[in-house]
């Protein structure tokens, strides 16, 4: 019986143009400093695969391991897709897991950011309890790429916030980047959101731009490869410190 073929890495997926160099290190490190991050798409497959490339850039151990359900600090990751047939609860017992610096990952079968939304609030989710699962990036197959797969666009979910009086402040998810056709290239718009982003990744907003840079050098093969697949930090993690 032959072997299963080996699970991509993220920088095959950025040579094969499902995603570009900055967009997958932006993904990684924030998975990496415990941000939930969601594959989505009717492609299921390179959902999957995006998925699977981003966990196997985690260091060893903070990736996944039934072996280890419970371990601390590691990954929790939803078994299978979440679709909106779905049993409810299983989302839920998945995020009760969950620790700010374990971080999540889960595949979805929907289209686009509104579907996801849909799928969360069939497992029984609120807006706000939403609004603290990260990242949501959505695959598609386009006539204009010859039916390639391409990562279409990268949305941030922007957590509920409370004011000095502890009133809520919900705010509407950002778009990180998008995909332009014209071109066969990505709009990064995740500037403008840096701040949040990097206070979400406990670390200095300089820092977290500079190990984005890195790791996206690395992924396009102009960077110094550390341990790990992909290339991690020399300790195996992010560079920069927790903020306060």
């Amino acid at each position: 019986m032959s072997s299963p073929a080996p699970a991509a890495t993220l920088s095959a997926l950025v040579a094969a143009r499902l995603l570009d160099a900055p967009l997958a290190a932006l993904a990684w490190v924030l998975l990496e400093r415990g941000v939930p991050v969601l594959g989505a798409g009717r492609d299921l497959a390179t959902a999957a695969s995006l998925l699977d490339a981003l966990v196997g850039a985690l260091p060893a151990d903070r990736r996944s391991d039934a072996a280890a359900p419970g371990e601390t600090g590691r990954l929790v990751r939803v078994a299978g897709t979440l679709a909106a047939d779905s049993p409810p609860g299983v989302l839920q017992a998945a995020l009760a897991a969950t620790t700010v610096r374990s971080g999540f990952a889960a595949a979805i079968d929907a289209d686009d950011l509104s579907g996801v939304l849909g799928v969360l609030a069939h497992q029984g989710l609120s807006d706000d309890a939403a609004s603290f699962l990260g990242v949501v990036l959505v695959v598609e197959r386009r006539p204009e790429t010859g039916d390639t797969a391409r990562l279409v666009a990268a949305h941030y979910l922007r957590p509920l916030v409370r004011d000095a009086g502890g009133h809520p402040r919900r705010r509407r998810p950002a778009v990180l980047a998008s995909w332009e056709p014209d071109g066969d290239r990505w709009d990064d718009f995740s500037w403008g959101i840096t701040p949040d982003l990097a206070e979400r990744a406990r670390m200095r907003a300089g820092d977290f731009e500079a190990e984005r840079e890195r790791r996206a050098a690395v992924l396009s093969g102009h960077g110094h490869h550390g341990h790990g697949h992909d290339g991690h930090a020399h300790d195996g993690h992010a560079h920069g410190g927790p903020v306060g």
